[in-house]
């Protein structure tokens, strides 16, 4: 009987063990993360968390939480890349703080499953995720797009800088954009955290919005800048005589939208297995090929060398790529600025419209206007017209006198 009473004793503190999720505080970004209070609200035997406003206290790293769910703060509208938080216990009572900063405690005992961190969050811990989660990289991407400024003017005044330039300006280039596309295949549009402004507010936000927009359209015209200096004084500056991107930069848009109508008419067809699979990869080749054969044998003319034109249509290709990585990147961070703007400013606007104008009393669509009386005490629209009449009703009386 004591024996069985042990077991049972065992079982329920293994139980309780296996409920109790442990998360080590582990810092994204310095060595303290903030907890708020959460809202907890209860809809059909269903719970919803939401972040509170009141900041509680913080947690530094090593500190131990207790793991209770998950939620996201979506703002208004969701646009992509919500932050998610995790709900914590302490003493007793529920706060919450961002999910990014929690690991997965190793004192959890066997058995116990994670369900407050996503992949996302595990992500963020590795060694890519540590890299791109810090503000480093994209230190550099702004200096080396700095330095493809600083070369392109000093390249139109030097010829020796200039010999320089044109190896310097595409490896700037090319080393800036691999770092963008990199930051984006590991962490989507989160790359972005750093202008985003559901951590920074929104005037913190647009201060980091601002020289970001500056650095992209930089990225997105340094291709053009980048002419005079590898095509020399022959170049005029003439669209057609230049670096030829725009069949490349089409084929390049163009090829999610083919791949996803190809596989629509096949799966109509009737057509699955490797031979869907096959057809959808030819027409991605056709797609992506045709308008990147068309800047290889432009870009081969241009420079009298299939070496030197393959060289120059790979780099536009890659030069492609980063701009289109930052221009999304771009529209995603403004989007989320101003959306919720947006959305009270039609609001506003629709309330002002929509109100009906006042009638009646106090003062509504009243008209006041100058009355002038002459000396039989008739109105008259204007000065001259009252001393008009008078002039006439003079006479009158001059006439009786008479």
């Amino acid at each position: 009987m004591k024996k069985a009473i042990n077991l049972l004793m065992l079982l329920l503190l293994y139980v309780v063990a296996a409920s109790a999720q442990k998360y080590d505080v582990k810092c994204l970004r310095g060595d303290s993360v903030a907890v708020y209070d959460v809202v907890e609200t209860i809809r059909s035997e269903d719970t919803y968390y939401s972040k509170g406003e009141k900041l509680v206290f913080y947690l530094h790293d090593g500190d131990q939480v207790e793991g209770v769910d998950k939620f996201y703060d979506k703002g208004v509208i969701d646009t992509g890349g919500s932050i998610g938080y995790a709900v914590i216990q302490k003493d007793g009572k529920k706060y919450c703080t961002l999910s990014e900063n929690l690991v997965f405690s190793k004192d959890n005992p066997e058995g116990v499953e994670d369900k407050v961190l996503t992949k996302s969050d595990e992500l963020a811990h590795t060694i890519q995720g540590r890299i791109f989660y810090s503000i480093i990289p994209y230190i550099i991407i702004a200096l080396l797009f700095l330095g493809v400024m600083v070369l392109n003017i000093l390249a139109m005044r030097s010829k020796k800088i200039r010999s320089i330039a044109v190896v310097a300006i595409p490896a700037c280039i090319m080393v800036g954009t691999l770092l963008e596309i990199w930051a984006y295949s590991v962490l989507g549009t989160n790359c972005f955290w750093w202008c985003d402004k559901n951590r920074y507010g929104f005037f913190g936000s647009l201060l980091r919005i601002i020289p970001f927009g500056l650095i992209v359209f930089y990225q997105v015209m340094s291709i053009k800048f980048y002419e005079p200096v590898i095509l020399g004084e022959a170049f005029d500056g003439d669209v057609h005589d230049g670096i030829s991107v725009k069949p490349a930069l089409i084929s390049i848009l163009a090829a999610l939208p083919v791949v996803i109508v190809s596989a629509l008419i096949f799966e109509f067809l009737g057509l699955s297995g490797w031979v869907e699979s096959l057809l959808i990869l030819v027409s991605l080749l056709l797609a992506l090929g045709i308008g990147v054969f068309l800047s290889l044998k432009r870009n081969i003319e241009l420079m009298k060398s299939k070496k030197l034109g393959l060289l120059l249509t790979l780099f536009t290709i890659v030069y492609i790529l980063g701009c289109i990585v930052a221009v999304w990147g771009l529209i995603v961070v403004i989007f989320k600025l101003i959306i919720q703007i947006l959305i009270v400013g039609v609001i506003i606007g629709f309330v002002l419209y929509a109100m009906p104008e006042p009638k009646g009393g106090g003062g509504g669509n009243v008209t006041y206007r100058t009355v002038y009386y002459d000396e039989d005490r008739k109105a008259h629209d204007s000065a001259y017209a009252r001393d008009k009449a008078n002039e006439k009703i003079a006479e009158r009386e001059a006439g009786k006198i008479n």
